[in-house]
């Protein structure tokens, strides 16, 4: 039998040597049956957690042949597994207008999450359709690990930290300037750290188009991270909402405490503030993290992205750190020459006149057929590329268009035209 976790190997006995899962420690009494087939495409191995309102399962693409993640719409209390171990059967009457309104919920998620997937360090979802008398979405398999766990109960590297809430929120930035959604479940559980050192924002369930729905909110909490107005159905929500649960987890990161609730907050209890629990970390940004983690919505920081800057500026402010970026390209997995970047100058990628591979330069006069454009904005802080090739420049897999630029990050994958070519980018802190 092939392993129902990776599906690699074939499982030794009931072990399987590629990932270690053990079959005899699984219980699936309410999940689907093992190695069922959704849409005669996916096959679905064994669950990888479950939820309020659903089942995430480990299964295997026949069309593509890889490893993807299955959500099931499986709300505990109101559905039972048939016998048949596929189909799902309400058991309440009464309540069948509750979970009509949860299956066209986790149908908007996964909308939700299809929208936003061209956005570099959000999940991506590749299918959904409805089966067994409920709804499924397929979304990428994302090894790694949650941030939760990666925290030790000290804290976690200054440095590390640092990247990490970079590129989450300038994900959650660009979600709200360009989308208008809010995720109102950010904390250390819904964020990924890949085995390839990406950062990846997961669970949108409870997540929300703030341009046209100011009221009638689900009360969504985790303690700590959610600020006083998603304690409130009616109260209004925005930006700043993600912002203090994104301030929350940065300050967990750097300290592995969880602040107070926010109800608690309100009746007077305190949490101390950043630089007296490290004096490596300058009193501007603990300062900058205070602003983000105000009570009242109308005091606080209002934007994630306006939040970044002032931790960058506070770093740079105290000359704690220093940033020098690099890039090179890699021609089958080999590094060419690096190039150091300096703050908004344009680097040039392109095809040498020598050996007509792609290298990275800082003007044309080694470039003979130019592919793209590279700069770091200072004022942004963020690296930008554009494309101007004939066969396409791929980032995280997706295709840029053309002559549009691009905001990107150090972990994204960057193809020029195919996977032989990719794109390093480096940035190194120096103290």
């Amino acid at each position: 039998m092939i392993c129902p976790n990776c599906f690699v190997n074939q499982l030794y006995g009931d072990t399987c040597p590629s990932c270690g899962f053990r079959l005899t420690s699984y219980d699936n009494r309410t999940d689907l049956r093992m190695f069922s087939r959704l849409k005669n495409r996916y096959v679905v191995g064994r669950s990888l957690g479950t939820g309020g309102f659903g089942i995430t399962y480990s299964a295997f693409d026949t069309t593509t042949d890889t490893r993807v993640a299955v959500k099931e719409y499986f709300p505990s209390g109101m559905v039972l597994r048939d016998m048949n171990g596929v189909s799902v059967q309400y058991t309440h009457h009464d309540r069948f207008s509750e979970f009509r309104h949860g299956f066209m919920r986790f149908k908007e998620e996964a909308e939700i999450i299809y929208k936003l997937s061209t956005i570099a360090g959000i999940v991506k979802v590749i299918d959904a359709f409805d089966e067994n008398g409920t709804s499924y979405y397929v979304m990428e398999y994302i090894d790694g690990i949650s941030l939760k766990k990666l925290v030790s109960k000290n804290g976690m590297d200054i440095n590390l930290a640092n990247e990490i809430i970079k590129n989450i929120g300038m994900t959650i930035d660009i979600m709200h300037k360009d989308y208008g959604y809010l995720h109102r479940d950010i904390s250390p559980e819904n964020i990924m750290i890949t085995d390839d050192n990406r950062s990846v924002l997961i669970d949108f369930g409870s997540a929300k188009n703030f341009f046209f729905e100011n009221n009638n909110y689900t009360i969504t909490l985790k303690h700590g991270f959610a600020p006083i107005e998603q304690y409130s159905s009616a109260d209004i929500q925005g930006p700043y909402t993600d912002l203090y649960a994104l301030a929350g987890t940065y300050y967990f990161m750097l300290t592995g405490s969880i602040i107070p609730r926010a109800t608690d907050r309100l009746a007077g209890m305190t949490y101390v503030p950043l630089y007296q629990v490290n004096p490596d970390i300058p009193r501007e940004v603990s300062d900058a993290v205070d602003r983000a983690l105000m009570l009242r919505r109308t005091e606080r920081t209002q934007t994630v992205g306006r939040f970044l800057r002032e931790l960058e500026m506070g770093f740079h402010q105290t000359g704690s750190l220093h940033k020098e970026r690099s890039a090179f390209v890699a021609i089958d997995g080999k590094p060419s020459a690096e190039l150091k970047i300096e703050d908004d100058k344009e680097i040039i990628i392109g095809r040498s006149h020598s050996k007509c591979d792609i290298i990275v330069e800082d003007d044309c006069v080694f470039v003979s057929n130019i592919h793209c454009r590279l700069m770091y904005d200072s004022k942004l802080g963020q690296f930008c590329l554009e494309d101007t090739s004939a066969n396409g420049t791929y980032i995280n897999h997706n295709k840029m268009i053309k002559n549009q630029k691009y905001y990107i990050r150090t972990n994204d994958q960057i193809n020029l035209a195919n996977s032989r070519y990719r794109l390093i980018l480096k940035e190194c802190i120096v103290k």
